[in-house]
Order: structure tokens, then C-alpha cells, then sequence
């Protein structure tokens, strides 16, 4: 039985990948967002199985942070906001430092996602590499290969689809 609870919960962050992987092929910000809110909960689930409590602390912070951003021209000041919130979550779930890797993965994905999509796609490579160091950590073997992936997605778009980089900021103001 923990054989297939462990590949239920490797399927899942295969999921909450492909629907990240079509996130940066969108060409609105929001629409990225919207995705991200559904992905993170999908990777909240899969850490929470995987007893990556502070893989699930971060995916649901980010899912109300992304909602944030998704409802509200605010994006600087949420932001701000998350820093101290951050700040709180890293030295509640201090136990290592694989431990603060989501952290400062999610305090880059957030100032990102403030910025141009070309900015969202750079940090996103930085974010990523340190997923992809925490998901070996915490045996999350599909969020290695997947996270790995996004790195290498992301910096195709980077380099093969400049014509999604038109517009200089594309958050809907």
C-alpha cells in the first residue's frame, strides 16, 4: 500500500507540473497566475504526503500570495507584505538549511511575478533549481525531474520565443 500512496503522490506532482509547463506558454501574467494558484495546491497535497512540511507551508502561502496578485493591482505591496511572512515561516520550519530553500524560492517567485514576463522566466529558473535541490531532499523524485524540466522550459522560452517579450510589463493594470 506505501508502494502506490508514494506513486499517487509522484503522479500528482507530475500534474501540478504539466499545468506549469503551460503556464509560461501563456502570454498574460494573470493567466500564469490563475494556473499557479491550481498547481500550488496540487503541490501542497503532494508535500504534505511526503512529510515536506515546509515544501506545504510555502505552496499554500504562495497560492494565497498568487491570489493576491491575481485579484489586486497591488502586487508590490503583497510582496512587501510576504517578506516578514517569509521571514516567520522560515524560522518556524528551521530544521536545516534544505529547510529555507522554499523560502527563498518563494520570496524570488514572488518579486518576479511583480515584473516582466522575461523577469518571471529568469527568476523562475532560480526558483526552480532550488525546488529541484529540496524535492531530492524530501524524495520527491517526480519534483526533481519536473522542476528540472521547468528549468530547461523556461530557458527555451527564454531563447527560442523572443516574440512573447513584445510588450516590456504585461500585468493588466
Amino acid at each position: 500500500m506505501e508502494t502506490i500512496r508514494f506513486i499517487i503522490v509522484q503522479l500528482v506532482g507530475i500534474i501540478a507540473w504539466i499545468l506549469l509547463v503551460a503556464s509560461y506558454y501563456k502570454k498574460d501574467v494573470n493567466e500564469i497566475l490563475s494556473i499557479h494558484i491550481i498547481a500550488g495546491c496540487l503541490y501542497a497535497f503532494h508535500y504534505y504526503f511526503l512529510d515536506a512540511y515546509s515544501g506545504v507551508i510555502i505552496c499554500l502561502f504562495e497560492v494565497l500570495r498568487d491570489y493576491g496578485y491575481y485579484k489586486t493591482d497591488l502586487d508590490k505591496y503583497i510582496y512587501a507584505g510576504s517578506i516578514p511572512v517569509y521571514v516567520i515561516l522560515g524560522i518556524i520550519n528551521y530544521k536545516t538549511f534544505i529547510n529555507l530553500l522554499p523560502i527563498f524560492s518563494g520570496l524570488i517567485d514572488g518579486y518576479v511575478l511583480t515584473k516582466s514576463k522575461k523577469i518571471v522566466l529568469i527568476g523562475a529558473i532560480i526558483s526552480y533549481i532550488f525546488w529541484v535541490i529540496y524535492n531530492f531532499k524530501v524524495r520527491s523524485y517526480s519534483g526533481v525531474i519536473t522542476e528540472g524540466i521547468l528549468v530547461i522550459s523556461n530557458l527555451s522560452i527564454l531563447i527560442f520565443h523572443k516574440g512573447l517579450f513584445q510588450n516590456k510589463d504585461i500585468r493588466k493594470k
